[in-house]
């Protein structure tokens, strides 16, 4: 069949009007399909940064914390171990001096049972219960509590639960949670499934079934949009549980490390007390006279607030700012057993006890007490989410005196 030259030009233009409609129709393809890609990995890097400065904020709180809590350890332990030392000399040398004058045979019994009293090695001698009780390294003491409470590789502590939390590659913390759910390299996880969606080479995928041709762009359009809304929504909830069960880990670590740091303080100071005063009382009994010793203020590289004889722990340490000592407002008002409320749209805190009403505010330099106002040296503060109250202040406005030891970094309380 042959063909003239109108008919031949005919066929040309129709053959370049195909051929152009397929192109224009496979960059539609393209540009759709980089859409998708685009959104995809703005997604994953958006979603990918959250986590990263996540991890690293949580892991350095727990580092921080971790470190506190073990110089703090450290100090104290040494600090008894010396005062320990200190207590076994000056009872060797009382010792020397009590055989010098009582040497004769009728005090030779009295002498030997003062003797082994005063020996830190003699089973059951007060000075033996105070070694005992601040030794680190002996089964179930006060020491021991404490150092492996706040110890991170000893197994079921406080603050190894704390650290596996935050800890992205401990199998089923809810670190690991949050980074396998956000990791398009984890089989399974939510961000895995977007990866392969958005993929047109990835068998029966919504690009892949596109780009064949199996599903139309509205419908691809739609399930992905359907997919994308889905998955983040199931991400978001993971982060939120994880978030939630590290915060839950953390709350619960520092209250349980508080608890044992002020018993453990408080028990070694008891202790201490007690044995002194059994050597006291005996030395007293044989020889006729006593021998004083010195107190011994806890160092655990913070304030010291010391509320009737009483060391108290707190959440947040005691800060001092201008010269004044601020304390964790609800821990100190409930140690003088006072009712304390927080009201959040002012940003203040009222406490009352025997008909006395105090009221303060963040950052304002001026309290009342009964409905008069009173200056303050320096206003309450909000430090690490704490509201820190001047120490002084609340303590006398509720009745009690208070006294500082610039030396020894020391508040004492006392209620009458």
């Amino acid at each position: 069949m042959k063909f003239g030259k109108r008919q031949y030009f005919s066929l040309l233009i129709i053959g370049l009007l195909f051929f152009g409609t397929s192109s224009s129709a496979w960059a539609a393809n393209k540009s759709f399909i980089k859409q998708v890609k685009e959104e995809y990995q703005n997604f994953e890097t958006k979603t990918a940064a959250n986590y990263s400065n996540y991890q690293k904020t949580e892991t350095k709180k727990y580092e921080d914390y971790n470190q506190k809590e073990s110089k703090s350890f450290e100090l104290f332990a040494d600090q008894t171990k010396t005062d320990a030392s200190n207590l076994e000399a000056l009872l060797k040398s009382d010792l020397e001096s009590l055989e010098k004058r009582f040497g004769s045979n009728e005090y030779a019994s009295k002498l030997r049972d003062y003797k082994n009293k005063i020996n830190p090695y003699f089973a059951g001698s007060p000075m033996h219960q105070y070694s005992v009780s601040i030794n680190p390294n002996y089964a179930l003491s006060l020491m021991m509590q404490y150092k492996n409470t706040i110890n991170q590789h000893y197994a079921g502590s406080p603050m190894m639960q704390y650290r596996t939390a935050v800890n992205e590659n401990y199998a089923g913390s809810p670190m690991m949670k949050y980074k396998n759910m956000v990791n398009p390299h984890y089989a399974g996880s939510s961000m895995s499934k977007l990866k392969n969606e958005s993929n047109e080479y990835y068998a029966n995928s919504i690009l892949y079934k596109y780009s064949k041709g199996v599903i139309s762009q509205k419908e691809a359009s739609k399930q992905w949009k359907a997919l994308l809304q889905k998955e983040s929504q199931a991400i978001q909830n993971t982060i939120n549980q994880s978030k939630e069960s590290i915060n839950q880990v953390e709350s619960t670590t520092l209250n349980a490390i508080l608890k044992q740091k002020y018993n453990s303080v408080n028990e070694i100071l008891k202790q201490r007390e007690k044995t002194l005063a059994a050597i006291n009382e005996l030395r007293k009994q044989y020889f006729g006279e006593s021998i004083s010793f010195e107190s011994l203020i806890p160092n655990l590289g913070e304030v010291n607030v010391i509320l009737n004889g009483e060391w108290l722990a707190f959440s947040q340490p005691p800060a001092i700012l201008n010269g004044t000592t601020l304390v964790p407002m609800r821990a100190i008002f409930e140690k003088l057993e006072a009712e304390v409320k927080w009201h959040p749209q002012t940003q203040s805190v009222t406490a009352n006890k025997q008909n006395i009403l105090i009221s303060l505010t963040i950052d304002k330099k001026t309290a009342s007490i009964n409905g008069k106002e009173v200056a303050l040296l320096f206003p309450p503060k909000l430090i690490n989410g704490h509201t820190m109250v001047p120490l002084r202040f609340v303590s006398e406005a509720m009745g009690a005196e208070v006294k500082w030891d610039a030396k020894s970094e020391t508040v004492t309380i006392q209620v009458p």
